[in-house]
């Protein structure tokens, strides 16, 4: 999304022009020949609220290199210059710098010259006349721009996020599938094979006792075999209520659940993890299973991605907060910033999980440096 004009907005919040209480002073390019009116100008830039660095140019060459040198904050360019007009500065600023909001200055008479400069994208025209109301001016450019420019970042975050919600419906429905298409195998291929491994073996021994001689230690030894395929069989349903829901939550709580998931994984995996917790307070299920969920996602990630020696999980409660922190020592993730922050679907679930209880979620990681993510949830009465 772009100004009319070329102007585009800054993508963060922390800009010099959208945030109202900065005490940074705003650079402003002034593009005015005549000194009188310059020094007019800068009296008048002395009265407002915020505090302006002015660097004046006097040729459209000089704004320029100006221009190319340090990219300014705000513009106010004199309708008529001596090697052309504000027009063509205007060209050059939404050129090479489209963020700065353009103020033309006009002369008497020419109220018409600043109307066809407010269609063409200008933020505002003063009068020559009326340089002692720039700083009102100001106050209603920056005002606007502020007004526009977050729309345009809310816009943004929300077509990310919405983005991000249909590739995670669409990776969760893919998820579904899969799980199905496991636990179909899964029933198929060993609780059916083992349950007619049973059924066949009690056949068996209903046929050795309609005989006149019973082989008792052959049907002792079946009986035994039996008796074995059935704790197969036990297990695997287990296994496969566990993959659907973490059981080990409801019988043991949180801290034997991240115990038993770090335990798993420092059976199956060369990376070491390590586990710090304090005591947790009292959790409702959605934070106990979400949480569970997340360490079980962080881990999983671990495993396939980081290549690590070691890892870690640490649960504590300071000050009102449950806040986890899962990482490791691995290749890390490039291009992760505080801005910028990592957009696969597992992560994305993660977050998700962690928004749904009103939480923060981040993640820092440097190349070959690893990679750590902190998640805080409150402890409210709703946790």
């Amino acid at each position: 999304m772009e100004l009319q004009g070329g102007s585009a907005f800054p993508d963060h919040r922390d800009h010099p022009l959208l945030s109202p209480d900065s005490e940074a002073p705003l650079d402003l390019l002034h593009l005015e020949d005549n000194d009188i009116d310059a020094t007019i100008f800068r009296g008048a830039a002395a009265r407002c609220r915020r505090n302006l660095i002015v660097r004046r140019v006097s040729t459209l060459r000089e704004f320029e290199k100006a221009l190319t040198a340090q990219t300014p904050d705000l513009i106010c360019a004199d309708h008529l210059l001596p090697d052309g007009s504000a027009r063509e500065a205007m060209l050059l600023k939404n050129t090479l710098s489209p963020e700065s909001p353009f103020i033309v200055i006009t002369g008497a008479g020419e109220e018409e010259v600043a109307v066809e400069y407010m269609k063409s994208g200008a933020a505002d025209y003063l009068s020559k006349k009326r340089l002692d109301q720039f700083p009102l001016s100001l106050d209603n450019v920056l005002e606007a721009y502020r007004n526009r420019a977050l729309r345009h970042i809310a816009e943004r975050e929300t077509e990310r996020l919405n983005g991000e919600l249909l590739a995670l419906i669409r990776h969760v429905e893919g998820e579904r599938d899969e799980e199905k298409r496991s636990l179909s195998r899964d029933i198929h291929d060993q609780l059916g094979q083992e349950l007619t491994a049973i059924k066949l073996g009690l056949f068996w021994i209903d046929r050795q006792l309609g005989e006149d001689k019973l082989d008792a230690e052959a049907t002792r030894s079946k009986l035994m075999e039996l008796v074995d395929l059935n704790t197969q069989v036990i297990q695997q349903v287990r296994n496969i209520a566990r993959s659907l829901r973490p059981v080990v939550l409801d019988q043991v709580g949180l801290s034997a659940g991240l115990e038993t998931l770090v335990q798993d994984f420092n059976k199956r995996e060369k990376t070491l993890c390590g586990l710090n917790m304090d005591e947790i307070p009292h959790l409702n299920d959605e934070v106990r299973t979400d949480v569970f969920r997340i360490v079980q996602e962080g881990l999983t990630n671990i495993a396939r991605h980081a290549e690590a020696t070691f890892a870690y999980v640490r649960l504590r409660c300071p000050g009102g907060l449950l806040q986890l922190e899962l990482g490791d020592n691995g290749k890390g993730m490039p291009n992760v910033t505080g801005d910028i922050q990592p957009t696969g679907l597992g992560m994305v679930g993660m977050r998700e999980r962690v928004r749904n209880h009103g939480g923060s979620f981040s993640v820092s990681s440097l190349p070959d440096g690893g990679t750590s993510i902190v998640i805080d949830i409150p402890l409210t009465a709703k946790a």
